[in-house]
This record gives structure tokens, C-alpha cells and sequence, in this order.
């Protein structure tokens, strides 16, 4: 019966609104509108699937619901969106708000209901409409730079129902920005193809800087294709923004087109595909469509996205990119063949080995197995898999230590990389992990997924080998022993493990569970009005590692 009503309600309530609400309104009133980041830009390691709004550096900016609705869904993360609040509208879209500093009072009230009831910092949780409606225009928390943030700014979604699909709202004209500023081409990188076997082989040719004062003629291979370092301005930013539409044209035919659109959450992933790795770490759009690319409905290529030259004259190769405003920019190149342009050197294979894209493989050797699953890889490839280093428990090293394929291959499914333990001591056995070394010789927690003889973890291309962890955790409080915490109660307990690094936490207020969260090593605790004030509490943190090896301290404050 409750369900009926609420059902009634958002029924009698969608009706009254939409007729009042045909358009969408602004997040917040901040003036001039700019964006940091746009849809769909070029990611290796995620999609973006919304707008960044700049919020002046600062957080705690007013959010408005940019249409009547209700709040159907709240997430609450130390990474992704972070605080993140879901608005459903009667016309079928659902805006999302992500990176949120704190939600309007009444709405954080239901959060730590939620948050109590789980005992868990993290929730992610649905509402009835009957809960939280909302007119277009009224507030419901605030911006900040909460989650996988990288500084104060409001990113929103606009998604269609049922089929839950992100809309690239600028470019569908949802708001109407003036944009008279074009892209620009930084960079246009050519790369020699070889693809005779059934492993393509790949190597940088020329890569031009500043392209529309090129007036050489480039020299190409067979086979090439090219990459483009492209990015979009607008009036009131200076955020680089993404590109909607590249397009290659070959002697005027065009021979590459790929317009961004709206893309499926499920398609998001083969951004990647897309990438080209710059080597001062910018990522370029490359022509070649490799196979293991989910986004090919997107794009039309001839051969491809490679292009080949079948005689020696010259050609002329133009690229054009624009905006979803329609802004476009062009450079053109005269390109020659020159067929003593080799892709590689037959002792360059030296080591290395194949993994299909389309196949499993496994390399195995000295104790140690990855495993890469079909589709992993977004193109076959040869692969390096070496050792680096040898054992040294005296290190705490108790493996040869192993260095898979390469960093800047992106994996679509992680690899499976096993150890075998037998080098281990036995009485350490149950506290070994494998170990990840960054190029910097920084480590960090892989994994210790038991298996017969061994341990295993999900990991990516890099450099791995056995260690083990018998130390606690270290805890110590940001605040005296009997101290009185200030107004808000908010205190810190610094929470640091060396090795396999803290996994779990319990912290308790005169023996109960408390809202606290662990981010960044420390645990933030947030007391409030439902515990007693004017007198001392007691506080019991407990923290354990990877490895099972735990730590409990005990000490008072007051509040």
C-alpha cells in the first residue's frame, strides 16, 4: 500500500511538474558557464561520461536540480563520484551530480541513516519518489572535490532512462554556450604498419609539433597510419576540452572519420582502443582501429583506419577536427613512400613473445605464471616477460622479481600473475604478497590470493616478485589522550602499514560502531548529535593489513 501511494504521488507530482518545467536549468548560478573537461575526451584508464563545471576553485558552491524530479539513488565513496546525488525526471532522463562536498541537511540526515544501518562509510542505496522531490531550481547539497577528484568542480550526467545511457548533452544542445573558438592540432605523430604475420608490428616514424606550419614532405612506410594530438577551447576557460569529430582525407577521399556521439557505458571501456600514447604522456587519436575495438559503429575507415601508397608520387593528407558547436580547424601534409622504411629489426624480437588478442595465453617459467584472458589485450601483440632481479631475502625479496609486458599496454581484463611460494619459509607462508615495483622503485600491495603452492593477484604489465608482511599497522591519534575535540567533533587517526599496506578497519565509540572513513592513511571519525555531549568517550580503532597483522589503540576525548 505504501508503495502504491508513493507511486500515486510521484504520478500527481511528475504531471504538475512537467508541465511547469519543459526546459533544463543550471547546476548553479555561477556565471560565465566553463567547463575544466567535456564529454567524451581522450582517457586511457576511463570514459568520461559527463560535463566538469568549474566552480571557481572553491568547494561548497549551491547544486540545483536542473529539472523537477526526485532523488532516486545516493553513492557515497572514497573514490569515483565520490559524494554523489541522483535526480530521476518525469521526461524519462536522470541527472547525476558527482564529486559533491556534502548534501543539503535533510538529505545527509537519510545518508547516515543509511550509513548507520550498514555500518559502512560506503553506501550506494535507491529512494522512494515520496522521499526527496524536487522543483527545478532547488538546491539539494553542495559542490566540492570529493572521490577520484583532482580539484574543486561539479561533474554532471544527463542519462536517458531504462537503457541508462549518458548523453552528450552540449553537443545535443540541452544548453545553449556560445563557442566561436576552434580546436586546435598540436601534434600529428605518422607510425610505420607491419602487419605480414599475424602480430602487428608498430614504430613511430615522424611526429610533427605544430602541424599547420609543416612544409616538408613526410616519408612514409607501406603502411602507415597517423595520430592526432587534438584539443578543444571555448570563450570563458582555459580548459583543454574534448574534440567531437576527427576526420583524414586522403587526396580528398576520406579514408577516417570518427564523430564521438553518445556512447553506452558499456562502450566506454574501448576508449583505449582509440589512444595512441604521446611520448611526453599525451594521448593521441590514432586512425588505426585495432581489433579488439568495441567503438567501430562509430567510426568509418577504409582498410582500417591504415593507409597504403601504391606508387611514388607525392599525396596530399588533410585532417580536420571540430567541436560539437561546429568549429573546425585543418592542416594538410604531402607525404611520399619511401620503401626502405622498416617497422623493426628482426634482433629487436629477441626475448619476446606472441599473445592473441583473440586467444588465451599463458607464460609459465622459475615459479612464476601470468595468464592473459581472450580479449585482454586491444590488439596481438609481442610481448617481454623478464626477469630483473633475483631473490634476496635479506630485501625481503623472496622471489625472482619479474617484469610483464609493458606499462603502456592497456589491458581491457587485468592479467593473472602467480607465484610459487616454495622459496617462502614455511612459518611465513600465510603472510606473503605479491609485490608491485613502480618505475620510480616504489612498492605496493598486488595481491595474495592462495593457491596450491602459491599466491595470485590481478595485476597489470609491470614489474612483480614475493614478499611478506609480519608488522602491524602503526595507529596514533591526531589529538592528545583526554583531549576535547572541537565543535564539529571531527578528530583523525593516522592509520600507516610499509608493506602489504591497512585493508580493514573497526572504530567504536564507547564500545559502538562510529561513522568513520579511511582515505588518504588516515581515519576520519564524524561524530554528532546522536552521541552524548559534555563528557569523556572512549575510542577503540583497530586496523589490520593484507597479511592479517592488526593493531588496536585505545584512548579518550572528550565532546
Amino acid at each position: 500500500m505504501k508503495r502504491l501511494f508513493s507511486v500515486l504521488l510521484l504520478l500527481a507530482f511528475c504531471v504538475t511538474s512537467f508541465a511547469q518545467n519543459q526546459g533544463y536549468g543550471y547546476p548553479m548560478d555561477l556565471k560565465p558557464v566553463s567547463f575544466s573537461s567535456t564529454y567524451g575526451e581522450l582517457r586511457r584508464n576511463h570514459f568520461h561520461a559527463g560535463l566538469d563545471w568549474r566552480t571557481g576553485g572553491h568547494n561548497g558552491e549551491p547544486l540545483k536540480a536542473i529539472k523537477a524530479g526526485y532523488v532516486c539513488r545516493i553513492s557515497v565513496s572514497p573514490v569515483g563520484y565520490g559524494n554523489a546525488l541522483y535526480i530521476q525526471h518525469p521526461d524519462g532522463t536522470m541527472s547525476v551530480y558527482g564529486h559533491m562536498d556534502h548534501f543539503r541537511s535533510d538529505i545527509a540526515a537519510r545518508v547516515r541513516q543509511e550509513q548507520y544501518k550498514n555500518k559502512s562509510w560506503r553506501v550506494y542505496f535507491e529512494l522512494e519518489p515520496h522521499e526527496f522531490p524536487l522543483e527545478k531550481g532547488e538546491v539539494f547539497g553542495y559542490s566540492g572535490n570529493t572521490g577520484s577528484s583532482g580539484g574543486p568542480h561539479l561533474h554532471m550526467e544527463i542519462r536517458t532512462d531504462g537503457d541508462n545511457l549518458p548523453l552528450n548533452y552540449l553537443a545535443s544542445g540541452v544548453y545553449k554556450i556560445e563557442d566561436h573558438k576552434s580546436p586546435v592540432i598540436n601534434k600529428v605523430g605518422f607510425y610505420a604498419f607491419e602487419d605480414s604475420t599475424s602480430i602487428p608490428q608498430v614504430r613511430r616514424i615522424q611526429m610533427i609539433s605544430n602541424p599547420d606550419k609543416f612544409k616538408g614532405t613526410v616519408e612514409v612506410s607501406d603502411k602507415f597510419y597517423i595520430a592526432i594530438d587534438a584539443v578543444d577551447y571555448m570563450e570563458g576557460t582555459t580548459g583543454r576540452l574534448a574534440v567531437e569529430r576527427y576526420t583524414v582525407m586522403l587526396d580528398g577521399e576520406k579514408v577516417f572519420e570518427f564523430k564521438v556521439g553518445d556512447v553506452p557505458y558499456s562502450d566506454g571501456k574501448y576508449f583505449a582502443c582509440l589512444v595512441q600514447q604521446g611520448e611526453s604522456g599525451r594521448d593521441l587519436l590514432k586512425t588505426w582501429c585495432v581489433p579488439n575495438n568495441g567503438l567501430t559503429y562509430k567510426i568509418q575507415s577504409v582498410n582500417d583506419g591504415i593507409i597504403s601508397l601504391e606508387d611514388g608520387d607525392v599525396h596530399t593528407l588533410k585532417i580536420v577536427v571540430a567541436d560539437c558547436f561546429g568549429n573546425a580547424s585543418s592542416c594538410s601534409f604531402k607525404i611520399h613512400k619511401d620503401s626502405s622504411i622498416k617497422v623493426y629489426d628482426p634482433a629487436d624480437m629477441t626475448g619476446l613473445f606472441a599473445a592473441l588478442w583473440y586467444a588465451p595465453t599463458i607464460y609459465s617459467r622459475d615459479g612464476m605464471t601470468m595468464k592473459i584472458e581472450p580479449a585482454s589485450l586491444n590488439a596481438s601483440a609481442y610481448l617481454k616477460c623478464e626477469k630483473v632481479g633475483k631473490e634476496s631475502p635479506a630485501m625481503g625479496v623472496y622471489s625472482d622479481i619479474w617484469h610483464l609486458g609493458e606499462e603502456d599496454i592497456h589491458l581491457q581484463k587485468r592479467i593473472r600473475v602467480r607465484f610459487d611460494t616454495g622459496r617462502v619459509p614455511e612459518e611465513l607462508r600465510d603472510k606473503a604478497y605479491i609485490v608491485q615495483k613502480d618505475a620510480k622503485g616504489g612498492t605496493s600491495y598486488a595481491g595474495n590470493d592462495p593457491v596450491e603452492g602459491g599466491i595470485e593477484a590481478s595485476c597489470r604489465f609491470g614489474t612483480y616478485y614475493v614478499s611478506v608482511d609480519t608488522i602491524a599497522p602503526r595507529l596514533w591519534p591526531r589529538v592528545e589522550d583526554g583531549a576535547t575535540l572541537p565543535a564539529n567533533g571531527r578528530f583523525s587517526v593516522e592509520a600507516v602499514d610499509d608493506e602489504s599496506g591497512v585493508s580493514t578497519f573497526e572504530a567504536l565509540w564507547d564500545g559502538e560502531w562510529i561513522l568513520s572513513q579511511l582515505h588518504n592513511g588516515r581515519i576520519q571519525f564524524y561524530p554528532d548529535g546522536s552521541h552524548q555531549t559534555g563528557q569523556m568517550h572512549t575510542v577503540e580503532v583497530t586496523a589490520a593489513d593484507h597479511c592479517g597483522n592488526s593493531t588496536q589503540i585505545i584512548f579518550d576525548v572528550k565532546y
